[in-house]
């Protein structure tokens, strides 16, 4: 008889575990609105989520080639939640979204439009994403043991010329186009050492012909 009760009380147990588990288990992955496109027109990537708590914000980045796509605009449909400016790069979709009370976050978590640039076979992926709560002493911070779906998902883009797609987005747009570039940030670094450069020079010839003149005053020179 106790043979046959252990074997039983290990299915019971492990039976009762394993769905707890995958009930609690939050997690973050991305969608795309098809498989193939044409040159010109809009890639939709969505970004999920499940969560079993409240959440404060989300906060996420994008890979994608340069080559192929160039993103527009984000958004979320969360209410409440609002769009956080910040500096982008070729490359790499870099999106934050908070507010200032919890809330459900089960499903579409947030949109990122692309659009497609030409003749390419590419991929974009979940490059990190992080759901943000209130600590303890009530500062943000990202919600531990979410799991991220980093796979890759392959985007066709063919030569053909697409027809222009104005896609409504899930809320307020969060502009992706008008953040400098890494280049440009260089550009701009590159100008403004130059420019000091000059200013520079411009000192040291000043200070040259105030040293000849006030030699050609001394009675000594």
């Amino acid at each position: 008889m106790k043979k046959l009760l252990l074997p039983l009380f290990v299915f019971i147990f492990c039976f009762a575990f394993v769905p707890a588990h995958a009930q609690s288990q939050e997690s973050i992955w991305l969608t795309v609105s098809a498989a193939s496109f044409k040159t010109g027109e809009t890639v939709v990537v969505t970004v999920n989520g499940a969560s079993a708590a409240p959440i404060q914000g989300i906060t996420f980045q994008v890979r994608y080639d340069p080559a192929c796509m160039k993103p527009v605009n984000a958004a979320t449909s969360i209410p409440s939640m609002n769009g956080l400016s910040l500096p982008q790069i070729d490359g790499l979709v870099d999106a934050s979204f908070a507010s200032t009370t919890p809330q459900t976050a089960n499903g579409v978590l947030a949109e990122v439009h692309f659009i497609t640039l030409g003749a390419c076979n590419t991929n974009v992926h979940l490059e990190s994403a992080a759901l943000v709560v209130k600590n303890e002493s009530g500062f943000a911070a990202p919600m531990p043991g979410v799991t991220v779906d980093g796979q890759n998902i392959a985007v066709a883009i063919s030569a053909e010329q697409g027809t222009s797609q104005d896609l409504p987005l899930l809320g307020t747009p969060l502009s992706l186009g008008d953040q400098p570039d890494g280049t440009e940030q260089a550009s701009l670094s590159s100008g403004t050492a130059v420019m000091l450069a000059l200013i520079c020079i411009l000192l040291l010839i000043g200070i040259f012909f105030l040293i000849r003149v006030l030699r050609s005053d001394d009675p000594r020179g």
